[in-house]
């Protein structure tokens, strides 16, 4: 473990087991889909039907944030397949990690740590949030940060490379599809989509939403079951 991580651990390790309360918190909230995703998820459709003059810009700008969004997990679960394996500091035997209380250390064992796929999709979403406003932007980084990867380095989920790593991807990925280009040549089409059919575009829009909230979790256990009965049928 390089210095810098194990600086950052190292102090915030020091806190583990002096509170059952504090730990399961902190637990709790790295678990909570409604705290995670659903607080900036809100905050989208806050923006989305926020209206001023540059409302038509903001939606725009928010529909890009989805594919950002949507390509972000996709990159996510990409690297942490072809990165080498990188176990995580829960399971890490060379660290004196002291475990959490309510924190069962076979958990997420198997997967490895590099890159964050919290920090790479709630990233790109905060980065996102800045077409919204300034104000906006910076409460959804510091948010992200504070409330959605902190407790997952306090937990020993992750080091503190993975999130960086992650952030650096999630808003590389967000500016990138936020380019005049993509605005011009797929923004604009769904956009205009949304106002001549909007009884389609909106329950499409709020699954999207919803599952980006959901981290994709219901959308990967229904394609892990179909998958799972396809092998079984057929092999």
């Amino acid at each position: 473990m390089n210095p810098f991580d194990s600086t950052i651990i190292d102090f915030l390790n020091q806190f583990s087991q002096l509170s059952w309360t504090l730990d399961s918190t902190i637990r709790f909230i790295s678990g909570n889909h409604l705290i995670k995703g659903g607080v900036l998820l809100t905050i989208f459709w806050w923006g989305w039907f926020k209206t001023n003059e540059y409302q038509p810009y903001i939606q725009l700008h928010l529909i890009a944030t989805l594919f950002s969004s949507f390509i972000a997990m996709i990159v996510a679960r990409a690297l942490a397949k072809s990165l080498p394996f990188r176990l995580r500091p829960i399971h890490e035997d060379n660290i004196d990690f002291t475990l959490p209380y309510s924190m069962k250390p076979t958990l997420l064992e198997g997967w490895s740590s590099l890159p964050s796929d919290h920090a790479v999709l709630f990233y790109a979403l905060s980065a996102g949030m800045f077409y919204i406003s300034k104000k906006v932007g910076i409460f959804a980084l510091i948010y992200t940060t504070l409330f959605i990867c902190l407790p997952r380095i306090y937990l020993g989920l992750h080091y503190p490379t993975d999130i960086i790593a992650g952030a650096f991807i999630g808003i590389a990925i967000t500016t990138v599809c936020n380019s005049n280009y993509f605005i011009v040549n797929k923004s604009q089409s769904v956009l205009d989509w949304s106002r001549s059919k909007p009884e389609y575009f909106y329950p499409i829009f709020f699954i999207i939403t919803y599952q980006i909230a959901d981290m994709f979790d219901s959308s990967r256990a229904l394609i892990s079951f179909i998958k799972h009965i396809l092998q079984t049928i057929f092999f």
